[in-house]
């Protein structure tokens, strides 16, 4: 009986070629996070009051809503348990 002979592995050297655009990993092409970077620049800058304003005013239109549906989950919850008791 003969020994099977073990394959080397061979490892290819890194030529520095691209094979695939990593660019649409994140979901845009070249083109379209070019367009999207242009149009990013020409958006007005907010100050930092302004930014604040703005997330202030998010939490006062949804808080109540948010508040809302937690308190009906939980009165679920206090109604199961109370049936299962």
């Amino acid at each position: 009986m003969k020994k099977k002979k073990k394959i080397k592995t061979v490892y290819l050297e890194d030529k520095g070629e691209t094979i695939y655009s990593m660019a649409a990993l994140e979901g845009k092409t070249p083109e379209e996070k070019e367009e999207f970077e242009k149009r990013r620049k020409s958006f007005p800058a907010i100050t930092g009051k302004e930014r604040f304003a703005m997330i202030k005013a998010a939490f006062t239109v949804y808080g109540p809503l948010l508040l809302m549906v937690i308190g009906s989950f939980s009165l679920a919850a206090l109604l199961f348990y109370l049936l299962l008791i």
